[in-house]
């Protein structure tokens, strides 16, 4: 359920406003709206320090749980220090880079020592460095001596020593800065150095934590800044808006009388955007994580979706995967990683989450009679539906899915819209829905396409296309209004037939389950040297069906609930979160750190 909001004005004397602004603070009710944008050397200041310390924090390895933190009294010299160690090693990495090539390069030549065959080059004796293939070798001249190196490939290395200059039509190698030893000598001592820079980076593990506290605050720092600037002014008086929901209406005016601030209260205009506030049962919050993951929110004016969500994601997400052993899997993964790690979580949500989805999948499973794929069960193993046994009937379900599924947006706009006519449309629209879901089945299945399906598809049409739009203006467009319905009802036909993705994707599951079961046992289980071969084949080919199972989650489940409903329900996912202003100044800006540092 979407929270109602109400806009608010505060308007306080000038002197006051940043008492003001950490008494709103500590209430953590308003989501403020900046009248202005906020800029400036204080906010820029505090921009700058978040991201050194942003910065430093990726470069900082993690630590291991139970780590001793440390106080971090000058939080600038550490992010600093650990910058310019990073500096040293990205410059550390680079030479040794340069160096692994030069010992590539030079790899097949030898140690040879740089410096004399320069001194010999004074001396008028000149040594070519040469990449000969072995017909040309017969080109060089005579009278210059050859001293092979190496062969490869084809190609000859060698020197061709001469008290002439010469020229040749094969490649001649310029000389190293370095001779090879020194060249792996280099590389030993760079690597020598990154390990110590690296032993360095562990040691400041231990300001992780405070860094992070340190970089939280900051933020709050950051958030009280900007609405300290983003606020308005009229001579003497300042005053800022935002968006309080209407359940703590109350308590923001026991504080105004409290304080003394001047509040306006009123309902926000059409052209306002007001924050998205979702508050919903403890069962329903769990499809939250999957929200979290899509970063998607309805605009505040939209609908809440979250239980049909939860519903038919549940639903999809035991139909893709489709395999009772894998929900068996999903189920104890959770456990396990309750028992791990969940005394540490504050939201368990995601653990109760996976733990439906879970069920989900292994209730599919026992219905289709699939464990582990199908083919390796034996014959008394059968599902627990048989009708869901053959791959036609499973096509005609997941139509009827779609049909359901966008019938409820329907129905739901309906009565969003009612008493007005404009309802009569969306009930046309779902007559139209299941007149292309019985058109879709007889083109699946090849069963008669039934009477009373015409008259769902001639009565919606006939009602989408007289209650769109008002009697009076009826005439006006109608060619054009005819042409887009017809594109819409198509659009319908596809959107239902897309369903069948969450049969075509279960099957593949199944198959792949399968073709690796096929693999493991032509390996055998006979010798005890096989088995851990064969248990491999099973252990790579089902982690890899669960993964591209869970992909298939986020491409076809997630997809079908946030374009093909929310299409039909009208939903743009265009809400801006309710973020109730939390600012607090902390005094650990730049202006801090450079007073510490002088210290």
């Amino acid at each position: 359920m979407i929270v109602q909001m109400k806009k608010i004005t505060m308007i306080v004397q000038d002197k006051d406003k940043e008492e003001a602004l950490s008494q709103l603070s500590s209430l953590g009710l308003v989501h403020v709206e900046y009248l202005s944008n906020p800029a400036g050397q204080s906010i820029n200041e505090v921009h700058e320090d978040i991201h050194m310390i942003s910065r430093a924090l990726e470069i900082i390895p993690p630590g291991d749980e139970g780590l001793v933190s440390r106080q971090v009294e000058n939080w600038g010299k550490v992010a600093d220090t650990v910058l310019d160690l990073r500096d040293y090693r990205g410059k550390l990495m680079e030479r040794r880079r340069k160096c692994q090539g030069e010992i590539d390069r030079w790899a097949d030549w030898g140690d040879f020592d740089v410096s004399l065959i320069r001194h010999l080059s004074v001396k008028g004796i000149r040594v070519y460095l040469c990449e000969v293939p072995v017909k040309e070798l017969k080109d060089i001249p005579g009278d210059a001596i050859v001293q092979i190196v190496s062969r490869k490939g084809g190609i000859v290395r060698c020197a061709v020593v001469s008290d002439k200059n010469m020229e040749f039509s094969f490649k001649v190698l310029a000389l190293p800065e370095k001779r090879f030893s020194d060249l792996i000598r280099e590389r030993k001592e760079n690597e020598k150095q990154i390990k110590l820079v690296d032993e360095q980076l562990k040691d400041f593990v231990h300001f992780r934590n405070g860094l992070e506290e340190i970089r939280q605050h900051l933020e709050k720092e950051l958030e009280f800044e900007n609405a300290r600037v983003g606020m308005g002014s009229a001579g003497k008086l300042s005053y800022l808006t935002g968006y309080c929901p209407v359940p703590k209406i109350s308590v923001l005016e026991e504080a105004s009388k409290k304080f003394k601030w001047a509040l306006l209260m009123e309902d926000p205009a059409e052209q306002d955007i007001p924050p998205t506030l979702i508050t919903n049962p403890k069962w329903v919050n769990l499809i939250k994580p999957v929200f979290n993951i899509i970063n998607t929110i309805p605009g505040y004016r939209e609908v809440d979706i979250s239980t049909v969500f939860l519903l038919f994601f549940s639903i999809f997400f035991g139909m893709l995967i489709g395999d009772a052993g894998y929900g068996a899997l999903i189920f104890i993964a959770t456990a396990f990683a309750q028992f791990k790690f969940g005394k540490a979580m504050k939201d368990k949500s995601p653990l109760f989450l996976m733990y439906t989805l879970g069920m989900m999948t292994v209730i599919w499973g026992l219905l289709t009679g699939t464990i582990f794929g199908k083919e390796w069960l034996p014959q008394s193993v059968k599902p627990m539906m048989p009708w869901l046994a053959k791959g036609v009937n499973i096509q005609v379900l997941c139509l009827f899915i779609g049909a359901l599924h966008l019938s409820i947006a329907h129905v739901w706009r309906a009565v969003k819209k009612a008493p007005s006519v404009l309802a009569l449309a969306e009930a046309g629209w779902i007559g139209i829905l299941w007149g292309m879901f019985f058109l879709a089945r007889t083109l699946i299945a090849g069963t008669k396409m039934p009477f009373y399906a015409l008259c769902f598809l001639g009565i919606g049409l006939i009602f989408v296309l007289v209650f769109t739009i008002h009697p009076r203006y009826f005439f006006k467009g109608l060619f054009l209004r005819l042409v887009t319905h017809f594109f819409s009802v198509l659009g319908s036909f596809t959107d239902i037939v897309s369903y069948i993705r969450l049969f075509a994707v279960g099957t593949a599951s199944v198959a792949v389950a399968d073709a690796f079961n096929k693999m493991a046992a032509q390996v055998g289980y006979s010798n005890i040297l096989i088995v851990p071969i064969t248990a491999v084949i099973l252990l790579i080919g089902h982690g890899l069906n669960i993964t591209l199972g869970a992909l298939a989650i986020l491409v076809h489940g997630v997809r079908l609930n946030v374009l093909e409903f929310s299409s039909h329900m009208g939903l743009d996912w265009s809400g801006v979160e309710y973020n109730p202003f939390k600012g607090k100044k902390t005094g650990l800006s730049n202006t801090a750190y450079g007073a510490e540092g002088e210290q």
